[in-house]
């Protein structure tokens, strides 16, 4: 979908309520029945869809909220986006997945930074590793996108599937994804993350 003409400052307050709404929705737990009931509401909101439909149609309207403003809630608590300074906490960012991944001594090669899925290749100085990530749902995407880079790579991809507050997986289901990322030829690593307050926040 194609950038709204918003004012600055009428995007930064839509952003910043819409969100401050999702994290205490906890929306990455909402069914898909749960997540459409609140883009009706936030299209019904004065503040909001309102709003929104001051500059732009109806279906315009509805779109922004759930194709750009909503897509871009996910990357922006992982530090990634023009979206981040709305999120008031976010994730660690790609240090801790380089860790979890690939070890000490490794980092995050400045520009590499990319999406669907998340992604990186990080470096010891001397060698390069693809490294994606994703919640437990994405593990086949996060696969595919590996077995990609194993075929064009020397040295061996890595996932990381993580989880947060309030989420687990259970031992057998880590103990597959472990025995499908071997048989693939891919490094596998779980980790749960906490989430911290967002320096660059701007509410």
């Amino acid at each position: 979908m194609a950038r709204l003409q918003l004012p600055d400052e009428t995007r930064k307050q839509l952003l910043l309520r819409i969100y401050n709404q999702a994290e205490e929705l906890r929306w990455d737990f909402l069914t898909n029945p749960q997540r459409t009931e609140y883009y009706r509401q936030w299209y019904s909101d004065p503040r909001i869809g309102v709003v929104l439909t001051n500059f732009v149609g109806d279906k315009a309207a509805m779109d922004w909220i759930k194709d750009v403003a909503m897509k871009e809630y996910g990357r922006a608590k992982e530090g990634i986006g023009q979206y981040v300074p709305y999120v008031s906490r976010r994730f660690r960012g790609t240090d801790e997945i380089v860790r979890a991944a690939c070890g000490d001594g490794w980092s995050e090669i400045s520009g590499t930074l990319d999406i669907k899925p998340n992604n990186i290749v990080a470096t010891d100085g001397s060698r390069e590793r693809y490294v994606c990530w994703g919640r437990p749902a994405q593990f086949r995407d996060l696969v595919w996108a590996a077995l990609n880079q194993a075929v064009d790579r020397d040295d061996r991809p890595a996932i990381v599937v993580t989880t947060q507050e309030g989420e687990a997986l259970s031992g057998p289901d880590k103990a597959r994804q472990r025995d499908i990322a071997a048989h693939c030829g891919i490094d596998l690593a779980h980790l749960h993350r906490t989430m911290i307050l967002n320096p660059d926040y701007v509410g």
